[in-house]
């Protein structure tokens, strides 16, 4: 074999590395864009659970304590009512008094 055709045997088997070189590196690259999409999806899912289960134990803390600020306000009110009772009779006393007098 001559110089000349060992110079082109290399040239065509350098050629030949650089495009397996480079659908190799194609391959690679899309390999690694399908996980790098695969987990920013997991992550986005994970994200949305989470923040499901955040709103989630808030509305039930927002139940709790709106439950507990009624209970706390019927309370007053139920005082309230009842100390007016009490007072009705003199109320009633005074009424007639005024209005009869």
């Amino acid at each position: 074999m001559s110089m000349l055709e060992e110079i082109k045997a290399a040239e065509a088997a350098a050629t030949e590395d650089k495009r397996e070189a480079n659908l190799t590196i194609r391959s690679m690259l899309r390999e690694a864009e399908d996980k790098a999409v695969a987990n920013a999806e997991a992550m986005v899912t994970a994200a949305r659970e989470a923040a499901k289960k955040t709103i989630a134990i808030s509305e039930a803390n927002a139940k709790i304590k709106a439950k507990a600020l009624i209970d706390e306000r019927a309370r007053i009110d139920r005082a309230q009512a009842r100390a007016a009772f009490e007072k009705l009779p003199e109320a009633v006393a005074y009424i007639v008094e005024k209005v009869v007098v």
